[in-house]
């Protein structure tokens, strides 16, 4: 089954690179499928191990609103959001969302864990996990290297547009996507991941 979703990955980045930006040799495609199927290990394994414990439903809302970052010049936009919803049989999952603004500029940073969930957001931590990355005229992306621990994440710059995304896989277990209208500065949105206490979330 892990190879499965594994060459599923590999088939899903080979259509989405663009003419650039292709997979060109069996060795690359090999190399892509192989750090997919690692992902998916990776994060089967750490479910795992919360279920051995009991950790099998995801945190409330209020407790993830906590780990939402303050921006430095930009105030809060009211009070931050967020939801819970368990379904029985099917799992459980929390989000907590904020708008922050600064004139015209707009960021929004959600963080949802998906722990009750987590076969979700397989497909994602895989391709992250395999490098993925494209290019053309309005935009690029790809996974980049925060250097923060037990984090994967996936970047895109709008070229033509004040405009960036951000979308971090946090020990496999939780979502965070930063989305910002108004900077597409790629500095911009790294440096307020950095910021957030995404190791200490990890822990959770």
């Amino acid at each position: 089954m892990k190879r499965l979703f594994a060459l599923m990955s590999v088939l899903a980045l080979i259509c989405c690179k663009s003419k650039n930006n292709k997979i060109d040799t069996l060795g690359e495609m090999k190399e892509a499928a192989e750090k997919s199927e690692a992902a998916i290990q990776k994060a089967t394994d750490r479910w795992e191990e919360r279920k051995k414990k009991g950790d099998t439903i995801a945190i409330p809302y209020k407790d993830l609103q906590a780990f939402l970052p303050e921006i430095s010049g930009y105030t809060k936009d009211g009070d931050p959001s967020g939801e819970q919803t368990n379904i029985p049989g099917m799992g459980s999952w929390s989000n907590a969302r904020q708008l922050y603004i600064n004139g015209d500029k707009r960021v929004e940073v959600s963080l949802a864990d998906y722990n009750g969930s987590h076969g979700t957001f397989g497909a994602a931590t895989a391709m992250y996990a395999m490098g993925f990355s494209s290019e053309n005229d309005t935009r690029k992306e790809g996974s980049v290297d925060l250097g923060i621990k037990d984090a994967v994440a996936y970047e895109t710059i709008y070229k033509k547009e004040p405009r960036s995304k951000l979308v971090l896989i946090v020990a496999e277990r939780f979502f965070v996507e930063l989305e910002s209208d108004g900077n597409n500065d790629e500095s911009f949105l790294r440096g307020i991941a950095k910021n957030m206490k995404l190791s200490e979330l990890a822990n959770k």
